[in-house]
């Protein structure tokens, strides 16, 4: 399998009821705008931590899902552009940014396709959360980003820690460290939002197909790519990284969430 192929399965995975799951996961674009609008800051405290007020500032979501940090970011007066495979996500993003009252630019492409020249740069990239997995090769990516980065900006990866992803299994109630960690073959996976779908939807679903990422094989791919490394978080306390019916306190002895933050060398 080659990269188009698996872009070509993951944006048909992604393209199979996507608005319908995050109706019944957030409400419509016009309930979910309502509730951003009350605390921007809230869903996207983790970034305002880390890279102050973004007011005036450009910038980009790469696969950026059904737009919420980007309305939150617009919200707080910045100019967004969200880049996402899926036309699905797209479309309740547009909408939720419609009810909240602000712009957001949203290109529906895969992230490798994307034109630099036609985007200029950014002053903060920020890719986050179980995206990783859908590229067989972080080089081409991260060559991608740093060209959308001038000497100011800044790139902020954020990504459920391997550990949780490649090592731990939940089953039956019991919590194991039973898988691979280093293991870095592709696999077939349901796709994130299939739980939110009824089981009439569910049955004819496309998988994803993934390939999960070390953390020593995305720091490298980051410093072979023409970036620098600034600054690293392994996050204490994120409840929701780790399975349901996980042991109690879990999230305050074990990672779930971790974060690279870069810049161009």
């Amino acid at each position: 399998m080659n990269q188009k192929e698996m872009s070509e399965k993951n944006r048909i995975g992604w393209s199979q009821f996507t608005y319908e799951a995050w109706k019944r996961r957030h409400g419509s674009p016009k309930q979910y705008a309502k509730k951003l609008k009350e605390n921007p800051e809230k869903p996207i405290r983790y970034y305002l931590d880390e890279v102050g007020e973004v007011r005036g500032k450009r910038i980009l979501n790469l696969l950026g899902s059904k737009g919420n940090k980007a309305v939150c970011f617009a919200l707080l007066g910045a100019d967004v552009t969200v880049v996402d495979i899926s036309p699905e996500n797209q479309r309740y993003a547009l909408e939720l940014a419609d009810e909240a009252g602000v712009f957001i630019s949203y290109l529906v492409s895969d992230a490798l396709d994307i034109d630099e020249n036609e985007l200029s740069t950014f002053d903060i990239i920020i890719l986050e959360m179980g995206v990783l997995h859908y590229f067989l090769d972080l080089h081409p990516l991260f060559y991608k980003v740093a060209k959308l980065m001038d000497e100011t900006s800044i790139f902020i990866l954020r990504d459920y820690h391997p550990f949780i992803s490649k090592v731990l299994d939940f089953e039956n109630g019991t919590l194991a460290a039973e898988r691979d960690y280093f293991n870095d073959d592709c696999v077939e996976v349901a796709v994130a939002y299939t739980h939110l779908l009824t089981e009439k939807q569910r049955r004819d679903l496309k998988n994803n197909v993934i390939r999960r990422w070390t953390i020593s094989g995305t720091i490298n791919a980051l410093i072979n790519s023409g970036l620098s490394i600034r600054k690293m978080n392994e996050d204490k306390g994120i409840r929701w990284a780790f399975p349901r019916n996980s042991p109690n306190n879990i999230e305050n002895r074990l990672p779930g969430t971790y974060a690279i933050l870069s810049s161009l060398k």
